[in-house]
């Protein structure tokens, strides 16, 4: 009978941990974080961006960036800028959520290649049970192992995005057709 019980905890340890997006084991072997399960994937609808004021903070003004807003109606439009380029779409889309792993498809009229991470572990650090940040997979997660060093949250700052805004069925609309209407160019891409 001990030993049974001791089956079933092991099993489902192994099953939890399975359930973990590829690369969560790898992030969180360096710093303190926990998996964002959503209930709904309106939990995760937001305005998110590299370019925070905690990362500021520590490195200095940015020269360019990149937001990423996830609505609730489930499409996403992913911007770009720099400080010679306004904001631009660069893609736009529907995104989804598997557990803890958001998933971007583009629309049919993105007919460029974007160079936009399709997959997004959904983390925070456990020091901050308010903060959801995205993490790309497999992209973000490598080269967050290869240059986190002895300053892991740095690097979690610098590959992920914070979300810096939620966005609620209210107020998504306008976001979005504002965002459509200033930074929509789609001749920028023809070849």
């Amino acid at each position: 009978m001990r030993a049974t019980i001791v089956f079933l905890i092991l099993a489902a340890a192994q099953a939890s941990s399975s359930m973990a997006p590829a690369g969560f084991e790898r992030l969180a072997a360096r710093l303190p974080l926990e998996l964002v399960r959503p209930a709904a994937s309106s939990d995760v609808a937001g305005h998110y961006t590299g370019q925070t004021s905690e990362l500021e903070a520590r490195v200095g003004p940015f020269m360019g960036g990149e937001d990423l807003y996830l609505f609730p109606d489930g499409s996403y439009v992913y911007c770009e800028w720099t400080d010679v380029m306004p904001r631009t779409v660069f893609d736009k889309g529907k995104w989804s959520v598997d557990g803890s792993l958001v998933e971007l498809v583009s629309d049919r009229e993105i007919r460029w290649n974007p160079e936009v991470d399709r997959q997004h572990i959904v983390v925070r650090r456990k020091a901050r049970k308010d903060e959801i940040l995205l993490v790309a997979t497999p992209r973000d997660v490598e080269y967050f192992e290869q240059k986190a060093a002895d300053d892991p949250e740095l690097m979690l700052l610098i590959v992920g995005m914070v979300r810096t805004e939620i966005l609620a069925d209210k107020t998504a609309p306008g976001v979005k057709a504002r965002l459509m209407k200033q930074a929509w160019n789609p001749t920028l891409f023809r070849k």
